[in-house]
């Protein structure tokens, strides 16, 4: 009776070890994001253009992953009014920021990850024309956010944010992962 509930335990141990693997963001594991997203804040239909990259570290169990990394966005602004005149502004927008996910291993899946996290940056706008909508500046700026990756092929694929993530509002893109196995 012993040695049934030995052997049953390391066989419940080596599945369980397995399951873990079974994920696509691992303890150890970099990902890489690159895309284009929707202004936030009204600055015209531009879209942004944005990477992000983030490593592995600490292991939640089995229900997850937190990382750590950052995230680095630019958008060339554009913005019109009429104040007595037509004037139309166009400035560079940047943020440079870090940020820390939390990943979800609730589910089995080798082509899945879902996650949400919270960031902290500063953008930095560039001066405009006239100076009448944005004149300039760096502010401190959070960054919030929930997204999902789709990995149609062993360390690349797709994803997909929404939140208030520097510059943008949602953003999509290629993603590519590189693994400790």
């Amino acid at each position: 009776m012993k040695k049934l509930f030995v052997i049953a335990f390391i066989g419940l141990l080596t599945i369980s070890l397995n399951v873990n693997g079974q994920h696509v963001f691992n303890k150890g594991d970099l990902m890489f994001n690159a895309g284009i997203g929707v202004p936030n804040g009204g600055y015209g239909l531009i879209p942004t253009l944005n990477f992000s990259g983030e490593y592995g570290v600490i292991p939640t169990g089995n229900v997850g992953l937190i990382s750590f990394g950052g995230l680095a966005e630019f958008h060339l602004a554009h913005y019109s009014y009429y104040y007595g005149s037509s004037y139309n502004e166009t400035w560079p927008r940047f943020y440079f920021g870090a940020r820390a996910a939390w990943h979800l291993h609730a589910f089995d899946s080798d082509v899945f990850d879902v996650y949400g996290g919270v960031g902290l940056g500063i953008q930095i706008n560039g001066k405009t024309k006239y100076g009448y909508y944005d004149n300039g500046g760096a502010y401190i700026s959070p960054d919030i956010f929930v997204g999902g990756r789709w990995m149609f092929k062993p360390g690349i694929g797709v994803f997909a944010e929404v939140g208030y993530t520097g510059l943008s509002s949602l953003k999509a893109g290629i993603t590519f992962g590189i693994g400790k196995k």
